[in-house]
């Protein structure tokens, strides 16, 4: 698949946009605020990239995993086939055209280590001897195949990695052994994935067990050990070479790998404060790791608000494609496979079609596939969760209240019965921040978050917009009075003081109530009415409710909108 360069792609119109957002949206948000909200983004970021992460890391293991089975399978044809020497070698391989699909090239050594077959270049046969090679001498040893350390090709002078596969014969002599290759430079099938760099900034590299580079956007520094570059590797490097998996935060060099340097100093190239995950391949002792700016990273997030139904329609739209292209890739050679696909693509089936019960080569790539499609699943189900969630409440975030509001306004619309958005902030909040912490602030807003929850009823939506600020959708009221009641309730929720640590506060609320008893206004026009609302009743003195009524209609203790 041929991935097209990113100023061409919509993800990097998307990323221009949601830039121009952020800036918008920065100079309207507190310096306070927007440092608290920086962290808990921060951390669900970390985790949507170490999902990513570990989707990508599982195609990749895919893919090896298909390619080892893949040559097991020719290995176990042609053991059966006699003779193994150099011609029927040969004859054999070319055969097999559909081995440039999934490999460079595809060559064989006979047990002595002299090529005797190449898939790509005939006049190689005989002139190159291998057994010096530490994947031959890996393979003999072994008695299976093995995914070799990469090293420059003596046969195409290409960065490549190898996968081996020897055949016996019936007395388990060693007979020949056949080594597909996977070029560094172009890498046919997994280089797809790793495509899939975070942002437009961003980028993805992979390393071998041994430090040495598999993937980098520099490929001038393919076959490199990252311990070789000036100023040595990152900690986070290292430990993730040791066995480490997760995500952490330092500078880089733009375009760079990881330094080590204390964040601040600055050797040659302008440092990026950067966001750096590492996964680990259960094939081999690959280390696959995404470094995402953090400056590109935190601004979709403050800018789904007016996005995110664009943003999330687009990258499930982009995903679903890559997929598709993805799961073609991989198993053209099998055509009763591809119908499965292409139904599934469809929507015709599910990945429940995958006969992941044959032994033959049919059901090693079905397994493959199903637990793909499986783990996309999850990681999918993961990061739509998360889109939706207050880090810190646990109620739903400002994306989740647009959507509620647009649904409840059509429902409302339909049974023409009343609908109140309530708009609500802590009294003083800043205050308790000055005087307490920000720890006890947290608590705070955790406590009224479950208060609120507790308070109202099972079919209204309860939400944190930023800050201090919550908003909470009534639907189905009978009246404008009963609206009072609720706001009325609101205020009565928090008279009980709150317990965090060992302090014990008394906190109010004031509340803005907006009716709408025709289902015509605007979601705009609904949330401002209600923050009309709630500076009403800031201005009564606080710790109040106040109602107001779009239209123009009375409300009780109110004034219309």
């Amino acid at each position: 698949m041929r991935v097209k360069k990113p100023h061409t792609t919509l993800k990097l119109r998307l990323t221009l946009l949601v830039a121009v957002l952020v800036l918008l949206a920065a100079g309207l948000v507190a310096v306070v605020s927007l440092v608290v909200v920086e962290r808990r983004m921060i951390k669900v970021i970390g985790d949507q990239q170490y999902a990513m992460l570990s989707s990508t890391a599982a195609a990749i293991d895919a893919d090896l995993t298909a390619k080892r089975a893949l040559l097991h399978l020719l290995a176990e044809q042609r053991a059966s086939e006699a003779p193994l020497d150099q011609a029927h070698m040969q004859a054999f391989l070319e055969a097999h055209s559909s081995l440039r699909d999934e490999f460079f090239n595809v060559v064989a050594f006979n047990p002595a280590g002299t090529l005797i077959a190449s898939l790509n270049d005939r006049r190689a046969i005989g002139t190159i001897n291998v057994a010096a090679r530490e994947y031959f001498r890996a393979t003999v040893d072994a008695h299976e195949g093995i995914i070799s350390r990469p090293f420059k090709s003596a046969l195409s002078g290409k960065a490549v990695v190898l996968v081996t596969q020897p055949i016996f014969d019936a007395s388990g002599k060693l007979l020949t052994i056949l080594a597909g290759a996977i070029d560094l430079d172009k890498p046919r099938q997994f280089g797809q994935f790793i495509a899939l760099k975070p942002g437009t900034s961003g980028y993805l590299f992979m390393l071998a067990g041994d430090g040495t580079i598999l993937h980098h956007p520099d490929q001038r520094r393919l076959l490199r050990r990252v311990s070789d570059d000036a100023g040595g590797a990152a900690p986070s490097t290292l430990a993730a070479l040791k066995g480490f998996e997760g995500g952490t935060r330092g500078l880089i060099e733009a375009g760079g790998e990881p330094r080590s340097e204390p964040r601040g100093e600055s050797r040659g190239e302008p440092r990026v404060d950067a966001l750096i995950t590492y996964k680990r391949l259960r094939t081999t002792d690959w280390v696959i790791a995404s470094v995402y700016p953090v400056d590109e990273a935190l601004a979709p997030l403050i800018a789904m608000r007016k996005d995110a139904l664009l943003a999330s329609a687009a990258v499930a739209a982009l995903a679903g494609l890559l997929g598709s292209l993805m799961v073609l890739r991989f198993l053209r050679p099998l055509r009763a496979l591809q119908r499965h696909i292409a139904n599934i693509t469809a929507g015709s089936a599910d990945i429940s079609v995958f006969d992941v019960q044959r032994k033959d080569e049919f059901g090693q790539l079905s397994r493959a596939f199903f637990a793909l499609s499986q783990q996309r699943a999850v990681a999918e189900a993961h990061l739509l969760a998360l889109a939706r969630t207050d880090a810190l409440t646990g109620i739903g975030n400002r994306r989740l209240f647009e959507e509620a509001l647009e649904a409840a306004m059509a429902r409302a619309a339909r049974s023409k019965k009343m609908l109140a958005l309530a708009y609500l902030d802590i009294d003083c909040f800043k205050a308790i921040n000055d005087t307490f912490g920000h720890g006890v602030g947290d608590q705070v807003l955790t406590e009224l978050a479950q208060r609120l929850v507790a308070t109202v009823r099972a079919i209204d939506t309860v939400a944190r917009l930023a800050g201090d600020e919550f908003v909470i959708i009534f639907e189905g009221l009978a009246n404008a009075g009963e609206g009072a009641v609720l706001g009325q309730k609101l205020v009565d929720a928090m008279r009980p003081r709150f317990l965090c640590g060992e302090q014990a506060l008394d906190v109010t609320i004031s509340v803005g109530i907006a009716l709408d008893a025709r289902g015509g206004a605007l979601a705009a026009a609904f949330l401002a009415c209600a923050d009309q609302a709630l500076y009403a009743a800031k201005s009564a003195g606080r710790n109040a409710h106040a109602l107001v009524l779009i239209d123009g209609a009375p409300a009780p203790a109110g004034q219309a909108c």
